[in-house]
């Protein structure tokens, strides 16, 4: 049987705790060999009060962590005033134009990167490992009032063991998601960051332009990351927290 067109059970099942898969296979058994056994219960694993502090608390971390975006911009545009960066990366592009060697010149052009967006991006990666940390302690704040909220019946821990079977695979595709950008601009090789900053400075005179440039990309990337971030876990939470029954049940998906 097939999740849809690119996802089967088997590659959903290759994304999951190999242990929980066991628990989750055991409730599921259980629940094949005793079809008479469907809890009286209208709602099964449903939990009111998961699924609004889902709705309502990662939709306020989304916002909190925007303002504190805008806030991290507006201190990096006055450091940089203040410290005249862009006269030093100015200075900095003159000198590097003038080298013939293409390899001194980038050890130049990466020395200048280092001192300049290498430092924005640093600051910016912390937003990002405090709103993975504030996202998963709402998440377990979440799974502990859910599990309360359930009864101690096979057919009730399907949902839960299914949702403790994926953590790890979230927590992967997280890292991953993060990886992409912040290593891209601080360590990767070939140096794309450092090459695309080369690039910048050989080609434009306009260092508040360049800066400017940088500021738009890492805040770009950054709120999309603490976005997407904040409305999975928001919807994942509002599915769950559904539970399930054999009529469509009335909680909205998030």
């Amino acid at each position: 049987m097939v999740l849809s067109k690119n996802v089967s059970y088997a590659d959903l099942a290759r994304c999951m705790d190999p242990a929980l898969v066991i628990v989750l296979s055991e409730h599921l058994s259980w629940v094949a060999e005793h079809p008479g056994g469907l809890p009286h219960s209208e709602n099964i694993s449903q939990s009111h009060t998961a699924w609004l502090m889902a709705c309502e608390g990662f939709s306020e971390l989304e916002q909190k962590f925007t303002e504190r975006l805008y806030e991290w911009h507006a201190k990096w545009q006055k450091r940089f005033e203040i410290e005249g960066t862009a006269e030093i990366l100015a200075k900095g592009a003159e000198e590097i134009k003038k080298i013939k060697n293409a390899k001194e010149r980038e050890k130049r052009a990466r020395d200048l990167y280092l001192n300049t967006v290498y430092l924005m991006v640093g600051d910016a990666q912390k937003y990002i490992v405090t709103i993975n940390s504030r996202a998963e302690f709402l998440q377990e704040t979440i799974r502990k009032t859910w599990h309360k909220n359930c009864s101690n019946d096979s057919y009730s821990k399907i949902l839960p063991s299914m949702e403790s079977s994926l953590q790890s695979y979230e927590e992967t595709f997280f890292e991953e998601m993060r990886k992409i950008f912040f290593e891209d601009q601080k360590d990767s090789t070939p140096g794309i960051a450092r090459q695309e900053f080369l690039e910048t400075i050989m080609e434009n005179n306009n260092c508040d332009l360049i800066l400017n440039f940088y500021f738009s990309k890492i805040l770009r990337h950054v709120s999309k990351i603490s976005s997407n971030l904040c409305r999975f876990y928001s919807k994942k939470w509002a599915l769950y927290a559904r539970g399930f029954r054999n009529r469509q049940n009335l909680l909205p998906l998030g």
